[in-house]
């Protein structure tokens, strides 16, 4: 949901400075300010924030399952680690020749646990409700809250509250973070230890963000992918039910599979776009946290010209929780295809920007993908789909006098130690 709440993901937490600690490298600072390199990713444009006040501060990088080299900068100095799925890497900063801030890098992921005695956790379902907004709504608490109604959402690489959420659930807004989003640059609240309940399934110590959407977000929070990269999940449209599996699940008959790429930004699949005239195929964002059909970047839709070659639906506007708006027009799409699947006449939102978003060549949202049964692999970076109930539905005629995507991206979310990346898109329209 993307595309707002945009990809590395860093948050506090609180812990003891051992003797890996007091052993660890050093590196030099005279600003608070750092930036991360993961891998073959580009240098992180946005900022983080060193601390004195916690320690360590746990900068939670992509829980990708390779091992990578991953550099942290400050203004004067790196450090460059080759680090691995499952472990921490602690190393200190000296910020302006006198203070010592304690640091580590984790690719730990959070994972849940149950209130049973030696149960062996095999596979957890969770019910949810597709809403007439197109999201997938399941129900859960924070720190023993009233009931909250969350958005499960494949491209969102944190759990936050929105401003209702934050009225019914009691947390520590003990941090903040700055937003790079479409509108510019926000500042955020951050909370860095809370506890998450989804049916039976419990997290500890898990940070959220908060957001205040002004109402454009009907929900009380999203819960992000982050939560389950260690899973297998399964969207069963035709139950109304999410099952999340330790391991690959032996039934898969049907299903027809893809190779995904996964990041702290999300999970992308490979789509095809048919204008009537060619082919154009790229990698788009899974995100069933967009309820909108298909929104592709300026990049990309220049690149393959595609600009005034499709029946145009009317205009659009692309807000962040900056003040800049982007424009971006509203075409009528023949063909559409994902893996093996085609689908016709699909509207999509062509960015007139040329500036990439979406790290690829835009977002598939859920009102596209409601129309399968979905199964994601997210140690083996594998899709699995098949058409549902939902696959032949005729897609929405687009109010074009009253379409708007609200689209609150963090192209990086810099904390005190709460670095999320993470989008969030809201389609009016579709």
């Amino acid at each position: 949901m993307r595309n707002s709440c945009l990809t590395i993901l860093v948050f506090l937490l609180l812990g003891q400075i051992g003797l890996a600690q007091q052993n660890s490298p050093l590196i030099k600072a005279n600003s608070n300010k750092i930036s991360i390199k993961d891998s073959d990713g580009p240098i992180t444009k946005y900022w983080d924030y060193l601390t004195t006040m916690i320690k360590p501060v746990v900068y939670n990088v992509s829980k990708i399952n390779k091992k990578r080299q991953l550099t942290f900068y400050t203004d004067i100095d790196s450090i460059s680690f080759e680090i691995s799925p499952g472990e921490k890497y602690d190393f200190k900063v000296l910020l302006n020749s006198k203070d010592t801030c304690y640091a580590q890098i984790s690719t730990i992921i959070p994972s849940y646990y149950k209130e049973c005695y030696n149960c062996l956790i095999t596979n957890d379902t969770i019910p949810f409700i597709l809403g007439k907004d197109h999201y997938i709504h399941i129900k859960g608490k924070v720190n023993d809250s009233e009931t909250l109604d969350l958005i499960f959402d494949t491209g969102a690489s944190c759990v936050l509250l929105t401003e209702t959420g934050l009225k019914k659930a009691k947390i520590n807004l003990d941090g903040f973070t700055e937003n790079q989003g479409t509108g510019g640059f926000t500042t955020e609240h951050t909370s860095s230890s809370n506890h998450l309940q989804l049916s039976a399934l419990n997290w500890k110590n898990l940070p959220l963000l908060f957001i205040d959407y002004k109402g454009s977000l009907s929900s009380d929070g999203v819960i992000g992918f982050n939560v389950f990269e260690d899973k297998v999940v399964e969207i069963d449209y035709n139950k109304s039910i999410m099952i999340i599996h330790s391991k690959f699940p032996i039934e898969k008959s049907g299903y027809t599979e893809s190779k995904m790429r996964h990041n702290i930004n999300g999970s992308f699949i490979q789509g095809t776009l048919n204008n009537g005239e060619k082919d154009c195929t790229g990698w788009f964002l899974f995100d069933t946290g967009g309820n909108l059909t298909v929104a592709v970047d300026g990049d990309f839709s220049t690149a393959n010209q595609l600009h005034g070659t499709m029946k145009k639906l009317g205009s659009s506007s692309t807000s962040g929780t900056g003040s800049n708006i982007l424009k971006s027009e509203t075409d009528l799409l023949p063909k559409l295809k994902i893996v093996d699947f085609v689908m016709s006449g699909v509207p999509i939102q062509l960015q007139s920007s040329t500036v990439n978003f979406f790290d690829g060549a835009g977002i598939i949202g859920n009102s596209v993908l409601e129309r399968f049964n979905v199964i994601i692999d997210y140690p083996n970076a594998t899709i699995y789909l098949r058409p549902n109930y939902l696959f032949n539905k005729a897609f929405r005629k687009v109010n074009t006098s009253n379409l708007v995507i609200v689209f609150a991206s963090t192209l990086g979310l810099l904390i005190l130690g709460f670095l999320i990346r993470k989008r969030i898109i809201k389609n009016k329209g579709n």
